[in-house]
């Protein structure tokens, strides 16, 4: 099959997720077993990139004027389909094995942390990322903060704040200056909604539920407080910045099965996919397509994803030129070669997702012309419009 399935992504849809592998006619989700000899399996690479779909439908193709030779030629050659939205989370710990909708994600994240001692075995986590909270009419939204736009210092007072407030529950402590933890002082009974899930939508569609709800409901009220009045929020309010007014607490849950290895090898550079690698006993090493192309292998290139999410099209579209020259030209042409027998592409976005299966095998067969990806992306539905008063999130807590 060399054609795009049109797919359906309702509100309710996105509400309820999507469980299993996401089969879709020809092309599956696989998980390749590492210790498979090479004879039996001959060598695969599996690409996962979020964020390479563009979340929403522009007049002008967002990817417009890119010269996308490689990716074009792939699609082109390749069998793919847009199947319906499914979080990114749930298609990344599937993997590696893991099922359901409540995942460790931050108990693996921790563990994937580079610069930050190994968290010690049986010990409780939860992600309590800086956030921005701003009114939009009547409706209170959540942004997050990009990489570049907190420093360690001012990360380092708000922290020592919660710790000096909040210390009946656990240990704050920051990663990096956009991600922190709560250590526990002992488990607890809640289910919360990634970060993801909840930016640039009304917070009152994403409270916390089960057991422990009310008190990590006012464990947030008060923590929003907290910082809010704080000198380093007030300073960068007076500056005209946005202030780190709250924390988003988010992936409670304990690792009751270990990962399995999904490949021979994992390459990526975000720390819950390096924590699913390490859970699983692998080494990880950031993505290179020479090394790749050595060993049946996992590459997580989740560069597009945060530009995507911020809808920030100038540093997108500089991303995908880079995956064009570093992973889609020299990939196209490893498989024409037959340097690879089987390439997947993996691509989950608010707007499904995108798989894309390539064979060596099928390299002869000339008439797959190559496939322009803007045109692509004007054949997928947009997203549902999530309507500020519209009951419930888009899929359940995790």
């Amino acid at each position: 099959m060399n054609q795009l399935n049109p797919f359906d992504c309702n509100l309710s849809s996105r509400r309820t997720g999507y469980s299993g592998d996401s089969h879709g006619g020809s092309v599956r989700s696989h998980v390749l077993d590492s210790r498979a000899s090479n004879e039996a399996f001959p060598m695969q690479i599996q690409l996962l990139i979020p964020g390479l779909l563009w979340p929403v439908a522009t007049l002008l193709g967002p990817a417009s004027g890119l010269a996308l030779d490689g990716l074009a030629t792939l699609l082109g050659r390749g069998r793919r389909q847009v199947t319906a939205f499914e979080p990114y989370d749930r298609q990344l710990a599937r993997l590696f094995g893991l099922h359901g909708d409540t995942l460790p994600l931050a108990t693996l994240r921790r563990l994937g942390e580079a610069d930050a001692p190994e968290p010690e075995p049986g010990s409780h986590w939860l992600c309590a990322d800086p956030v921005n909270l701003s009114f939009a009419r009547e409706h209170l939204l959540l942004q997050a903060f990009p990489d570049d736009e907190l420093d360690a210092a001012e990360c380092a007072e708000l922290v020592l704040e919660l710790n000096e407030i909040f210390a009946d529950l656990g240990h704050f402590e920051a990663c990096t200056p956009t991600r922190w933890y709560l250590r526990l002082n002992r488990p607890t009974a809640v289910t919360l909604y990634p970060l993801d899930d909840v930016t640039g939508r009304p917070v009152k569609h994403f409270l916390p539920e089960g057991d422990d709800a009310r008190l990590w409901q006012r464990t947030m009220n008060e923590a929003q407080i907290v910082l809010h009045n704080h000198a380093r929020s007030r300073a960068r309010e007076e500056a005209g910045r946005r202030a780190v007014n709250s924390v988003w607490l988010w992936g409670a849950g304990a690792l009751d099965t270990p990962p399995q290895a999904p490949a021979r090898q994992v390459q990526a550079t975000d720390p819950i996919s390096i924590g699913l690698a390490r859970a699983a006993g692998m080494a990880v090493s950031a993505p290179d397509p020479g090394s790749a192309l050595k060993q049946d292998t996992l590459v997580v290139l989740d560069a597009l994803r945060k530009p995507a999410q911020q809808l920030d099209l100038d540093t997108w579209r500089r991303g995908l030129e880079a995956l064009e020259r570093d992973w889609f030209a020299p990939l196209a042409d490893a498989v024409q070669r037959g340097r690879v027998d089987t390439l997947r592409v993996l691509a989950p976005g608010d707007r499904g997702t995108l798989q894309l299966e390539v064979r060596a095998r099928e390299r002869w067969k000339f008439w797959r012309k190559p496939y322009a990806f803007d045109a692509l992306l004007k054949s997928i539905a947009p997203a549902p419009v999530q309507l500020p008063d519209a009951a419930g999130p888009s899929h359940g807590p995790r």
